[in-house]
């Protein structure tokens, strides 16, 4: 009885899945793996932040498939260590080519010249990766950002997003279950 169960079941996955596959909306949404990478065009941030700023990440990309899905956000904090990635979804108006800025920034009051590094690509739907944007950033009290450069001082630019990882500050010695405390 058990593997007749079993059998109708896989069958069902079986019909379930050929029926999905043939949906037009699905095949939209889904590409056979392949295709052309997105490319980070042009990429602008500054270097010095003051503490409880937004740090705007000046990016412009373009894709000939027009399938560009999420921008990978990865974090690493001197310090600290490395953070879990974070996913920020493109927007549909951006699949094909964008230019904006994607915000980031830390509610955590951190010490003076605490250090970060932020690496951005950007994946499609044909699981592509666009080429690596590496950004690093001390906060520094009193630093000024400056306007952006060509390409991004003419014209509207779009907000793309913003990065959810709130950095840490290492010298709190009162975080609980932290890898920095004595036992």
């Amino acid at each position: 009885m058990k593997r007749f169960i079993a059998v109708v079941f896989i069958g069902v996955l079986v019909a379930l899945s050929m029926r999905i596959g043939n949906s037009s909306s699905l095949s939209e949404w889904l590409t056979k793996p392949g295709g052309s990478p997105p490319v980070i065009t042009h990429w602008y941030a500054v270097e010095e932040l003051e503490q409880g700023d937004i740090w705007k990440i000046y990016l412009e990309a373009k894709d000939p498939d027009g399938d560009m899905i999420h921008f990978d956000a990865l974090v690493y904090q001197l310090g600290y260590g490395s953070y879990a990635p974070d996913y920020v979804v493109v927007k549909k108006e951006h699949r094909g080519e964008m230019r904006g800025y994607l915000r980031f920034f830390s509610s955590v009051s951190l010490p003076e010249f605490t250090q970060v590094t932020v690496t951005i690509f950007i994946r499609d739907k044909g699981a592509n990766k666009s080429n690596k944007v590496v950004l690093p950033l001390e906060f520094t009290q009193g630093a000024k950002q400056e306007p952006p450069p060509p390409p991004f001082d003419a014209g509207p630019l779009d907000n793309l997003g913003t990065i959810m990882i709130d950095l840490r500050d290492p010298d709190d010695s009162d975080r609980e279950n932290s890898f920095w405390q004595v036992k």
